[in-house]
């Protein structure tokens, strides 16, 4: 696995932690202790399938770029993003295979993605901006060598 994709797991995990443990205050603010634990006893598969995606997909984003590439800090962000938007996609989707889940309209679908983007967006911005100056510090130690093979090239043909 390349060292971006290894960043890009470890930005993951957080967001997973992240956004786990805000769910859980926030719905344990607003309704009962126990209506929490009966909330993540109903949507353990989905959040779960949603999860394995984002590191799925996580892995394979991160090993599609060249360890030259010239990363941004926005680009930290974009991609935990994108990531997040695929977990909430395929926890959704996976919600639908859920028994009694037959009876859900698309208002019902709309407003469970609301929610887990609610939930999901604070932990991944936070860590999408961490990613990006991860990756960008991986960038400038690659030009850095490149530069100074040319310099040194330059030198020796003087």
């Amino acid at each position: 696995m390349k060292i971006v994709a290894k960043n890009i797991t470890q930005a993951v995990l957080i967001v997973g932690i992240g956004a786990f443990l805000l769910a859980t205050v926030f719905y344990a603010l607003f309704f009962s202790f126990a209506e929490t634990i009966e909330f993540f006893e109903v949507l353990w598969f989905p959040i779960l399938a949603g999860f394995l995606a984002m590191c799925f997909a996580g892995i394979l984003i991160g090993n599609s770029f060249s360890q030259s590439f010239n990363f941004k800090i926005w680009h930290g962000v974009a991609i935990i993003f994108v990531l997040l938007i695929i977990a909430v996609v395929i926890g959704v989707m996976a919600t639908l295979l859920l028994p009694n889940w037959d009876r859900v309209d698309l208002q019902d679908v709309i407003s469970i993605i609301l929610v887990f983007l609610a939930f999901g967006g604070l932990p991944t911005l936070l860590t999408g901006i961490w990613l990006g100056y991860r990756l960008k510090k991986i960038t400038p130690h690659c030009e850095a060598q490149g530069n100074l093979k040319t310099i040194r090239i330059k030198i020796d043909e003087h």
